[in-house]
């Protein structure tokens, strides 16, 4: 993969060598870039990294040089351009009610300020997803969107458009390529299909939470608290595991909403407080053998719904592609797939 310097205008420098790159690509969350290279190959000034053929922007956080015997090394790591929009913040505070696609949207119009570059591409049509009731304070807003926007499986792009100098951002969402739809080519994973290897599961309900009662409109004693429940069971009969979560900060006012209205607020901050504590965790990556069948953002891409298939345990899940890890080292370009959700940092010990 050939990569570029940009400077801080984002004009071309040069492109470069390198000696290994790392370049993990995210759904729910920022990705991130690790590129090692010779000395000699860096430029002062450079502030971003590109290649024309792929959607992220690389932005050079952080830069370490190192003198060895067999030669002088850099290596620059950050985070690719969905990070920047952490650099502004929810403030004053952010309601809206709509559908999901236009309140993202209206979150970076109301807050994006001067990020360089930033503009918006144009919405999906039909708009992606339902409606919500989103409220937040002081939150980045690249954590706002990924919270928004996962409590119905989808995600955000900046992409970089390099002919005009803009960056568009969009919200979006992975293709649907199990064998249980007909709009899209399949694409499953399993050992006997001879394209995966080195797998690992993790499964974990220790904390999981499938049912919630969300308490809002000030403390009990006041005696004006408004609640609500949050069911996220796949059957109504299922055993509840329930949770008590305290939203009582937000306090209900009668001349700025509908009742209606704060309770869906009151469902939403539910939901995305589920998803972020009180998750099932399933987990599941391996090394995807390449040139056997699937072809990488072809016939599948990160953030697509895939079947797969673990023979060993005769397990079988459906479940998004949520992290894709490569690396490119000695004209070799292996790909790492994790689908699902994030393990906690607990069990990357």
């Amino acid at each position: 993969m050939e990569l570029a310097f940009l400077d801080k205008d984002f004009n071309l420098i040069k492109y470069f060598n390198y000696i290994n790159l790392q370049w993990i690509r995210r759904y729910y969350e920022p990705g991130q870039f690790m590129v090692q290279i010779p000395a000699d190959q860096y430029i002062t000034g450079a502030e971003y990294v590109f290649n024309s053929s792929r959607p992220e922007l690389g932005m050079i956080q952080k830069f370490e040089y190192a003198r060895k015997s067999s030669g002088q090394l850099i290596l620059l790591s950050g985070y690719f351009y969905e990070y920047k929009l952490n650099d502004k913040i929810t403030y004053p505070r952010f309601r809206h009610t709509g559908n999901i696609e236009m309140v993202a949207r209206t979150i970076v119009d109301n807050y994006m300020d001067d990020i360089p570059l930033l503009t918006k591409a144009q919405a999906n049509s039909p708009l992606l997803g339902t409606s919500v009731t989103k409220q937040s304070t002081g939150e980045g807003l690249a954590t706002a969107l990924y919270a928004l926007l996962k409590t119905q499986q989808m995600s955000y792009s900046c992409l970089y458009d390099y002919v005009n100098k803009q960056i568009k951002f969009k919200v979006w969402q992975g293709l649907d390529r199990t064998q249980s739809q007909t709009q899209n080519s399949f694409a499953s994973f399993a050992e006997k299909l001879r394209n995966i290897q080195n797998e690992k599961i993790t499964k974990d309900t220790t904390l999981s939470k499938n049912y919630a009662i969300v308490i809002g409109n000030g403390s009990y004693e006041e005696g004006r608290q408004v609640s609500v429940t949050v069911d996220l069971r796949a059957n109504p009969s299922d055993y509840r595991r329930v949770v008590y979560i305290d939203k009582t900060a937000e306090i209900y006012d009668s001349t700025k909403e509908t009742l209606d209205a704060y309770k869906n607020r009151l469902i939403q901050a539910g939901k995305e407080d589920m998803l972020k504590k009180h998750a099932s965790i399933l987990n599941v990556s391996f090394d995807a053998v390449r040139n056997n069948g699937l072809r990488y953002m072809e016939d599948f891409d990160l953030g697509d719904k895939c079947d797969l298939l673990i023979d060993d345990f005769q397990m079988a899940f459906q479940a998004r592609l949520t992290e894709v890890r490569e690396v490119f080292k000695n004209s070799v370009h292996e790909i790492s797939l994790t689908f699902g959700d994030k393990v906690p940092v607990a069990y990357r010990k």
